[in-house]
């Protein structure tokens, strides 16, 4: 039997590499009977060599090879090469398990290059005794509903006989998004110091570190959207709170204005949103957030508030001002400035992805 396991959700390739393998070990021998090899430099002999081998006082043998499709490349050449593979498949002791994992995908134009396409994994997935399993990565948008990283996460407090609150999945999912091997380790923490009841929201905000991050973020983007009145209310209670320093929250205002200032100039010159974000370094949706705010405020109006947290620090570096009262009129001055400069802009291009 051999698996293609493909993906860019490396977590759940990882599970699905772990579940197989516990399904194998039946006597526990399994250890005993693996072996992993590289694709970048094994020949179709010695995977044949190492699949053909009956197991040693086992049920099973397992043979993982890591980057096989990928190595062998997109040419009809790979499919040549790894021929003798291919039809001695079928004759494979029924004890072996081959694996082929490989790596996440590579852009190619802007695009994933999917590995269903290439040559050799085609001739492969035709076989009867194949099984394909690609992982793509998992959403956080739910289109009213839930989503699927949120589904995965309710599943996966079920499965661990965790009790969680719909809320508190929601909260997870908003602070951490698709990184399921963080959301994994959270859940496990936040079961710890739940105990015997329900995991709350509230327990989300307050172990989480993505949530004194996301709190940061929201202040930010308060002031840039033009909502003074909501960036202050933000400020008071992370000082209060004592989870910011006016220093910190200056110089993420400023971080992001730069940006917004580089994806307003992309946008200006009709750049799609994947150029933008790789001018930019933002990804996900931070850069979907960035593209959204640099269409609705003029280029002219984030420099204006780039130049104005420059006033802000000689200021205060200066001592003509309290570093809390100037980031307090700071915020207010680039939100009033944002709400006088939004301006519409031409739609995005396409980024083919």
């Amino acid at each position: 039997m051999l698996h293609l396991f493909y993906g860019d959700d490396e977590f759940r390739v990882e599970e699905a590499l772990r579940a197989l393998r516990d399904a194998l070990d039946s006597d526990g021998m399994l250890a005993t009977n693996s072996t992993v090899l590289d694709g970048r430099r094994v020949t179709p002999t010695e995977v044949l060599q190492h699949a053909g081998a009956l197991p040693f006082l086992g049920a099973a043998r397992l043979v993982l090879v890591e980057g096989l499709v990928t190595a062998a490349g997109r040419g009809r050449a790979a499919v040549d090469r790894w021929r003798p593979l291919i039809e001695a498949l079928p004759t494979l002791p029924p004890s072996t398990t081959l694996v082929l994992r490989e790596p996440p995908a590579t852009r190619r134009g802007g695009r994933r290059d999917s590995l269903a396409s290439w040559p050799l994994a085609r001739e492969l997935t035709a076989l009867d005794s194949v099984a394909v399993e690609e992982f793509r990565p998992l959403s956080v948008y739910g289109r009213g509903g839930e989503s699927e990283v949120g589904r995965w996460l309710r599943t996966r407090a079920e499965a661990a006989e965790v009790a969680i609150e719909p809320r508190a999945i929601s909260a997870l999912v908003d602070l951490v998004g698709a990184n399921l091997r963080t959301l994994d380790r959270e859940l496990a923490k936040l079961a710890h110091y739940a105990r015997e009841r329900a995991i709350t929201e509230a327990d989300v905000r307050l172990l989480t570190p993505e949530a004194r991050e996301q709190s940061l973020f929201a202040l930010v983007d308060a002031a840039i959207e033009g909502r003074g009145s909501v960036a202050i209310t933000l400020l008071d209670r992370m000082l209060t709170e004592g989870s910011e320093t006016p220093g910190r929250v200056q110089y993420q205002l400023g971080r992001h204005l730069g940006q917004l200032v580089r994806a307003a100039e992309r946008a200006e010159a009709g750049a799609s949103e994947q150029e933008i974000g790789e001018a930019t370094g933002a990804q996900g949706y931070a850069r979907t957030k960035l593209v959204r705010q640099a269409r609705g405020v003029r280029r002219e109006v984030a420099e204006r508030g780039l130049r104005a947290v420059e006033r802000a620090d000689h200021a205060v570096k200066s001592g003509r001002i309290p570093e809390a009262l100037s980031l307090e009129l700071l915020l207010l001055e680039v939100a009033a400035g944002a709400r006088g400069g939004r301006g519409g802009r031409r739609p995005l291009r396409s980024s083919g992805g």
